[in-house]
């Protein structure tokens, strides 16, 4: 899995799909601070989009 903030791996999911699956952060510039309490209040979904094998591409926004 893939967590990024470039919308390049977006396109590549788009166009590819999986592997690798890509855990995309639709947030901008933000400090280190904001992007770990994202990842951390999203956690459930991103570990529920690891488990589906169906999936390759998770938009993850504020």
């Amino acid at each position: 899995m893939l967590v990024s903030k470039d919308n390049d791996f977006r396109q590549l999911s788009f166009l590819h799909g999986a592997p690798p699956k890509v855990v995309w952060l639709h947030i901008g510039n933000a400090p280190t601070r904001d992007i770990e309490a994202l990842i951390l209040a999203r956690r459930n979904r991103i570990q529920d989009f690891f488990n589906d094998p169906e999936s390759a591409l998770l938009v993850v926004e504020p």
